[in-house]
């Protein structure tokens, strides 16, 4: 089973050639997404919303929306992989160990092992020294 981290799945969501035939390449039922994952994608699409209501936005509140929309769709079919109290447990462990890493990015790296799944991510640097991560690097 391998879990995608937000910044593959925003790359296929994106549409990126090479991420879609990379994920296409995965069995459906291989493949899984993080819950704190999808909190990610829907705070920054939130965001975006309040952003362009204050003027601070380069797009506008009707697109701001539609993004929202169009990452709410795309999620539906999607398995999610829950955050479980065993990896409550191991966020806990990590973050009395000091093990280093955002809130967010342990939160995940924890949901995947406590499920034992792989998680694939493009960022060596925050998840290449987390303990028991089985984790596998695209780019």
């Amino acid at each position: 089973m391998r879990a995608f981290d937000t910044d593959v799945l925003t790359e296929i969501l994106a549409g990126n050639a090479a991420f879609v035939r990379r994920a296409a390449a995965i069995a459906t039922v291989e493949r899984i997404v993080p819950v704190i994952v999808v909190e990610e994608l829907l705070r920054g699409r939130l965001h975006a919303i309040r952003q362009a209501e204050a003027g601070k936005s380069k797009i506008s509140i009707e697109r701001a929306y539609a993004y929202l929309a169009e990452t709410i769709e795309a999620l539906r079919p999607v398995p999610l992989l829950a955050y479980s109290a065993d990896a409550e447990s191991v966020f806990q462990q990590w973050r009395r160990g000091k093990v280093r890493g955002s809130t967010h990015d342990l939160r995940i790296a924890a949901t995947c092992v406590a499920h034992a799944v792989t998680l694939v991510s493009r960022n060596r640097r925050h998840f290449q020294d987390i303990p028991g991560l089985d984790v596998e690097f695209w780019s």
